[in-house]
């Protein structure tokens, strides 16, 4: 064997902090942000507070009225569980991660998309966009951004579904050989069983010792199904939209919401005396505070605007949505919304992510608005349509004749939606909707 010794060139993207910072507060909810602009006056010399202006309440003039806002969408229809914020913290930890790796500039952009695809359990249920760098991604650069993101903490981030999650997890840690072998068999080939607590038939057909069964099920036990949730802001915090949809005549058009400004400001005060009594890079610790002061605030005006831009074009997309709710909603994807606007679709990823919005329907996060096209024989709809859709269907269905996943499947495409069956499975478990064997154990006898 001889040993080599080779030279290349190898391209690595290196942030500026500045950059870094303005990624940042764009991913951040309002309430961190908010967070962040205090801590940073009171930490800074040169910023300051103008409580007057951050206490004066603004919504008023824009008519709207933001206690006829409810808390939940529990009133409306769609889903739930989508209206949660997703959990900001675990992007920023996963980000972390992804920045003290040594990455090429697409690699990261790739890493990057893959983070901004989680959903709020952490799972990775939809396709990656290729479109985050230039030229667009190819198939082995999102797989193997993948694969590095589900090498992150925390273990099981990045999952296709509960299995592989729960799979992720088991590989993660060195466990006992033989309860670690029957944990993952019963895993890929004994959930249905297992959800079922047929432990019994688990062990004729494992073929296994009692003893050995135990442990397995629990290492089960201590496994974690949504990693993502332990990085979710506590339950009483509240919801704080960053815009409102306001009618205006026929038309409902966004605005920032008024009562969020910090009023944060430079203090001209100070930086008039540091101007008159230092010379030029006599005091670089403080001339170092007043460029942090004025990029803290540039980004801030960045993000707004940013924000704002991207309110704005989902409101005039999704008019049909204040009227008839998730059924309007129209096709609109991060890359429709990027080409329109000028902005690179990792831009719209994040501006989307933990931002809110109050219509008269409810606070819905901004990513809730986009969603893929579905072709059909009448024109196309959107996937977040069909999924109320879907829902629609077996809320209304009869207990004792549940529809099967391919019975809702046909029905759309009798009613001109192209669909297929695993398309609707996918939607019903986004929805966190039982299949149809345990919606027909679930109906009381005589039902």
């Amino acid at each position: 064997m001889t040993a080599m010794i080779s030279m290349g060139l190898r391209q690595n993207l290196s942030l500026s902090p500045q950059l870094q910072q303005a990624m940042q507060m764009l991913q951040m909810s309002t309430l961190d942000f908010e967070q962040l602009l205090r801590e940073s006056a009171s930490s800074n010399p040169f910023l300051e507070i103008d409580e007057a202006e951050a206490d004066t309440p603004e919504a008023a003039d824009q008519g709207f009225a933001f206690e006829r806002v409810p808390a939940t969408a529990a009133a409306f229809d769609g889903d739930p569980m989508e209206r949660l914020p997703e959990p900001g913290g675990l992007g920023a930890v996963l980000r972390r991660q992804l920045y003290g790796s040594r990455c090429t500039a697409r690699e990261l952009a790739a890493a990057e998309a893959v983070i901004d695809s989680l959903d709020e359990d952490g799972y990775l249920r939809d396709d990656v966009p290729a479109g985050v760098a230039e030229p667009p991604l190819r198939d082995e650069e999102i797989a193997a951004a993948i694969d590095l993101v589900r090498s992150f903490e925390p273990a099981g981030v990045g999952a296709r579904n509960l299995v592989d999650c729960l799979l992720l997890q088991l590989d993660a840690e060195p466990r006992p050989a033989t309860a670690h072998v029957l944990a993952r068999a019963i895993l890929r080939e004994h959930l249905p069983l297992l959800e079922k607590r047929e432990f019994h038939l688990i062990e004729r057909r494992l073929q296994c010792a009692e003893g050995d069964l135990r442990r397995a099920l629990q290492l089960i036990r201590h496994l974690d199904p949504a990693p993502a949730h332990r990085y979710a802001a506590p339950a009483s915090q509240y919801i704080v939209p960053d815009v409102m949809a306001v009618r205006r005549g026929r038309h409902f058009v966004a605005r920032l919401n008024p009562t969020l400004h910090s009023g944060v400001r430079l203090n001209q005060g100070c930086i008039d005396l540091f101007r008159r009594n230092c010379r030029r890079g006599e005091h670089p610790q403080l001339s170092g505070q007043l460029r942090d002061a004025r990029w803290l605030l540039r980004n801030a005006c960045r993000r707004g605007e940013t924000i704002l831009r991207l309110a704005s074009h989902i409101v005039d997309h999704q008019q049909a949505f204040f009227l008839a709710g998730d059924v309007g909603l129209q096709p609109m994807t991060a890359r429709d919304i990027a080409a329109k606007l000028g902005l690179h679709e990792s831009t719209v990823s994040r501006a989307a992510a933990h931002k809110f919005i109050a219509t008269p329907r409810g606070c819905f996060e901004l990513r809730h608005f986009l969603t893929r096209e579905l072709a059909g024989e009448q024109g196309s709809c959107s996937a977040g349509a069909a999924r109320s859709l879907i829902r629609t269907m077996i809320e209304s269905e009869s207990p004792g004749s549940p529809l099967s996943d391919i019975s809702i499947a046909r029905a759309l495409q009798s009613g001109g939606m192209n669909i297929a069956r695993r398309t609707v499975t996918k939607y019903r478990n986004m929805l966190k909707l039982p299949a149809v064997e345990f919606r027909r154990s679930s109906a009381r006898p005589g039902e």
